[in-house]
């Protein structure tokens, strides 16, 4: 009976200073990692923090322990040459889709500004047909319109350059997804199709704002120069009442 007191004495005595030391080396780290936050040196509080030192101490020593992954060489049986193909094909589509991608958003960025710069033509256009005899007032937005018309002019010309390479694109990726398919990576032509389809229904959206605002500003254009020449007209109607 003694002895089995001793013993149940000594294990409890060891749990003790096991869980002393784990307690202590928490402490440490707390100490060490949050100087000066919350923290009660004289009485040992975390005030800082929701757990207190026992559960850390318990969770720290519950935490898992992972075995280390090892990784395994690659089986020299399986680099077949079809196989080998087969995964450089996948490769030439996935950065063909990212050229793809990349082109796409270049040319819809550029789409955009171009429409902006219409919208604004076109208010300004709106403008000058309100100001008209002022002349101070048409000289100013007169300035402004051939600004716009500049920039305008521009952005034309980088469409131009993108357009080509866009196509260039297009036929590469078309290209590749064909190859792929002939090496046996199917899902790399499914994927390669499906982004084609994609950047296509994307850009023709942005080119279908662009041509609606280029239809405003020609309607613009054709209303205001007929309003101009009525003026005109009418200015010198008055010219040869006044002179008869």
């Amino acid at each position: 009976m003694m002895l089995s007191r001793c013993l149940h004495c000594f294990r409890r005595q060891q749990s003790c200073t096991q869980l002393k030391n784990v307690v202590s080396t928490s402490m440490k780290s707390l100490f060490r990692g949050s100087r000066g936050s919350g923290i009660c040196a004289s009485v040992g509080v975390w005030t800082g923090c929701s757990l207190s030192i026992l559960q850390l101490a318990r969770l720290k020593a519950a935490e898992p322990v992972y075995p280390t992954a090892k990784l395994q060489p690659p089986d020299p049986s399986t680099l077949t040459h079809e196989y080998l193909m087969r995964s450089a094909a996948a490769l030439t589509v996935d950065s063909a889709i990212t050229l793809l991608s990349q082109t796409t958003m270049a040319t819809i960025h550029l789409e955009q500004e171009y429409a902006k710069i219409v919208s604004t033509l076109t208010s300004l256009l709106e403008y000058e047909t309100l100001v008209l005899g002022n002349a101070p007032e048409e000289e100013r937005v007169a300035q402004l319109i051939i600004q716009q018309r500049v920039e305008l002019e521009d952005k034309r010309r980088q469409l131009q350059n993108i357009e080509v390479a866009l196509l260039a694109v297009q036929h590469l990726i078309e290209s590749a997804a064909e190859a792929a398919y002939q090496t046996g990576a199917e899902a790399a032509t499914v994927a390669a199709q499906e982004r084609l389809q994609l950047a296509q229904n994307q850009l023709e959206l942005v080119r279908t704002e662009s041509r609606q605002a280029d239809s405003r500003l020609n309607q613009l254009q054709t209303q205001t120069i007929h309003k101009v020449g009525e003026m005109i007209k009418e200015a010198e109607e008055s010219s040869n009442e006044t002179q008869s």
